[in-house]
């Protein structure tokens, strides 16, 4: 307890007292850089071993979303083009329905309007209805990019929502929704429901029944095997408890719901073994939807610390100004856009768009000088400004700098996984000057709610008192 409390207080101590200063702190078994850096004046409101690389977690979102920005335009859309194949005889099609993937990840997204699963297919039925198709002879067939692994994910997030790995072919945010139920405390749980189905895969529950009231269940697979399963624990007794997992195969879900969604409102869907693809000149074009833009895509991103989406927004860079698509295009694009603007060679070592990766390293120097460079050069740092959260109100910020007095001061992203927190972004001080700012803290040995309340604690004293 005494380590914990003299880490928390060197920590304020230096912050508090140390405006524009570089301290060493001891050596406790935690690193933390940190550094803030003023626009209109050009100094330095604080600094703490800023060029030292750290494991930034959901801080690579930043780094992403700004060079998508950059790169692709706030106006950018994904597109799914939507074909058949065949010939139309008596109002029966006698081809195949194929849907050429782009990557787009908000396909059946919860998180915009446009994007609800039953708007889609509803618009396909049109179509479809529009061109004389009241029944079909055939098969639906997803044209998508292979996307590999990204290497340095680690196991125990892959079967999870938040760590499921970006498909070539994107589906209801490739969760898949698991009801489970509990009994008395110390006694295995079972599994209820899973919404949509995953009768592909066999899902194995050891999770146990405790007593808290946390969702400490995790879930552990990837498509390539059959069986899953779920460890951890859940609250005891409850009748409904729901946890996510990634999807396995998203384009066997959309298969399968968009034939029986056709059946239901009366177009009804035959397989046929005999027809196959045919070539591309072959196809008719159906219509072709667009995702929502991307500036509304990067505010989900940085606001929901969104993986699937900055991970595919870094596939995409691939894609548009890489060539192949993989990950390590997608790095080298954003190397090529960052290298001779910022010190980017000795600041940052990327692996992912999401931050997932505890291979991602970052200083807090090198953050600081993007987060500068996106307010003094990009031609849309408006749009990159509202993806951010406000602190004590929106997004990841909403817990943090409540202060009555910061209300506007403070926008960014908060970064977390085990023994890592961070935060970025820009903030005002009461006296009206601007900065960029990042801290970072790896390691730590104390609970990380008290490592949030000694950076909250930290920003706040400085935009109060300066």
């Amino acid at each position: 307890m005494q380590m914990k409390i003299v880490f928390t207080s060197l920590i304020l101590l230096f912050f508090y007292n140390h405006s524009n200063a570089q301290l060493d702190l001891p050596d406790i078994g935690a690193s933390v850089c940190a550094k803030a850096h003023f626009f209109e004046l050009n100094k330095d409101l604080f600094t703490q071993d800023e060029e030292l690389l750290l494991i930034p977690a959901s801080l690579t979102k930043v780094i992403t979303t700004a060079t998508a920005l950059e790169l692709l335009g706030p106006d950018y859309q994904f597109e799914t083009k939507f074909y058949y194949t065949g010939n139309i005889i008596n109002h029966k099609l006698i081809g195949n329905l194929i849907v050429e993937s782009s990557g787009d990840p908000t396909l059946g997204s919860i998180y915009f309007e446009q994007t609800d699963p039953d708007s889609l297919f509803c618009c396909i039925k049109e179509v479809l209805i529009d061109f004389g198709i009241t029944s079909v002879e055939g098969n639906v067939i997803i044209a998508a990019d292979k996307i590999s692994y990204p290497a340095p994910r680690l196991w125990e997030d892959m079967g999870n929502y938040y760590g499921g790995s970006p498909k070539g072919f994107n589906w209801r945010d490739n969760t898949i929704n698991v009801t489970l139920q509990s009994g008395e405390i110390g006694t295995e749980c079972s599994v209820l429901s899973t919404e949509p189905d995953f009768d592909s895969y066999q899902l194995d529950c050891r999770v146990m029944a405790a007593n808290h009231n946390n969702d400490s269940a995790y879930v552990f697979g990837i498509s390539e095997i059959n069986q899953w399963w779920i460890e951890g624990s859940i609250p005891a007794w409850r009748s409904s408890f729901n946890i996510k997992a990634a999807m396995p195969d998203p384009e066997v879900v959309f298969k399968n719901s968009l034939k029986a969604y056709l059946k239901k409102h009366g177009i009804s869907f035959k397989y046929r073994t005999a027809v196959k693809q045919t070539s591309s000149s072959a196809r008719r074009l159906l219509f072709t939807h667009c995702s929502p833009s991307l500036a509304e895509i990067i505010k989900v991103t940085n606001h929901k610390s969104n993986n699937l989406f900055a991970d595919q927004l870094l596939l995409a860079l691939a894609k548009e100004k890489g060539g192949k698509v993989n990950w390590d295009n997608g790095n080298a694009v954003v190397y090529e856009f960052w290298h001779d603007k910022i010190d980017f060679d000795t600041e940052f070592r990327l692996k992912d768009g999401s931050g997932l990766s505890p291979k991602n390293l970052v200083s807090a120097k090198g953050m600081v000088q993007l987060l500068v460079w996106m307010k003094e050069n990009s031609h849309d740092f408006e749009t990159f400004a509202l993806s951010l959260a406000k602190g004590g109100e929106s997004g990841t910020l909403k817990y943090v700098f409540k202060h009555p007095d910061l209300k506007g001061r403070i926008i960014g992203k908060s970064g977390s996984m085990e023994g890592v927190l961070g935060y970025c972004g820009y903030l005002k001080t009461s006296s009206g000057k601007n900065a960029a700012f990042c801290m970072i803290a790896n390691n730590y040995l104390v609970p990380t709610k008290q490592i949030r309340s000694a950076m909250d604690k930290m920003i706040t004293e400085q935009v109060l008192h300066n």
